[in-house]
């Protein structure tokens, strides 16, 4: 299913959410919404101040963790995290990303280079670090819809 502003509270009541670049913009919107719909939320991201205050904002159901999206070790803290605070995972809203900012033909292809790793590498990375723990027995089982290309990981 797609996490989105048709989700109904029943679909995000008792789910627990990682969310990547949640501290702020559309990160921080999954993160209220999945609160808002009782669910409960690990908002990942780089920046530790703003997290940190978002996680405070919502209270009980909103942890903060740091999370490089391009650091596999940090995926797997974000994991570890996510199951001792709440222990389980059933949903990855992989959201972080970053724009190049620059015309094709003054982009510098070092920076490029990063571009593609958090933006590509930093998705799958994700997608690699919460299949186990989303496959995982204890883990709530949910009704599932048809996939739908661009939809965030969710069972």
């Amino acid at each position: 299913m797609c996490l989105g502003a048709g989700m109904t509270t029943a679909q995000l009541n008792g789910k627990v959410v990682l969310v990547t670049g949640g501290s702020r913009g559309l990160g921080a919107a999954f993160a209220r919404r999945i609160v808002a719909g009782g669910g409960q939320v690990v908002i990942a991201d780089l920046l530790d101040e703003e997290g940190q205050r978002l996680a405070n904002e919502l209270g009980g159901p909103a942890r903060y963790t740091h999370l490089d999206v391009t650091d596999p070790a940090g995926w797997a803290t974000a994991v570890q995290v996510t199951l001792a605070e709440f222990g389980t995972l059933t949903g990855l809203v992989n959201n972080a990303g970053v724009a190049t900012g620059q015309f094709v033909e003054h982009e510098p292809v070092e920076h490029f280079r990063s571009v593609l790793e958090i933006n590509l590498v930093g998705v799958f990375s994700g997608i690699q670090a919460v299949i186990a723990p989303m496959r995982a027995p204890a883990a709530a089982r949910s009704s599932t819809s048809p996939r739908r290309p661009g939809c965030s990981g969710w069972r």
